[in-house]
């Protein structure tokens, strides 16, 4: 358990690590700590980023690095674990093509219909799906991200 713990955290805080521009748009969604952890990381790497980068750019450059292009945003179809909190419809459809890429070769089925992509999971399911597939899901708290 307390292995898992400690993974969880250390994964938590890689997250945080490796989009901490992003994520200072979500800070309504972190815990106070997690909002501590990036503001004292946010400072850290500002001093790092002004010795090695800023200090020698011109002023004006330095609003260009702020603009949304600019800033790295986590990969929204990666795969995440999740568990499901109340009943819920989740449309697979931009999954079924990563996943059944080799099946579609072999079927030359045409109709393909909007509903079959849907599928319904009941409380208390554990899924791996896409996250952009459940985004919205869980901004709404009917399912929750495990790791």
């Amino acid at each position: 358990t307390r292995y898992m713990l400690v993974d969880l955290a250390r994964t938590r805080m890689a997250k945080i690590e490796n989009h901490a521009l992003h994520n200072r748009t979500l800070v309504d969604r972190m815990t106070e700590e997690e909002r501590s952890y990036l503001r004292q990381y946010g400072e850290i790497l500002e001093k790092h980023y002004r010795r090695t980068v800023l200090d020698h750019l011109p002023k004006e450059a330095w609003k260009k690095l702020d603009e949304p292009d600019m800033i790295d945003s986590p990969d929204l179809e990666q795969f995440v674990f999740c568990r499901v909190v109340d009943t819920v419809s989740i449309d697979v459809s931009g999954e079924s093509k990563v996943l059944n890429r080799d099946l579609d070769d072999e079927e030359d089925d045409e109709d393909d219909n909007f509903g079959d992509n849907i599928q319904e999971h009941a409380a208390g399911s554990y899924l791996i799906v896409m996250y952009k597939q459940i985004r919205d899901l869980v901004l709404e708290g009917k399912v929750e991200l495990l790791m």
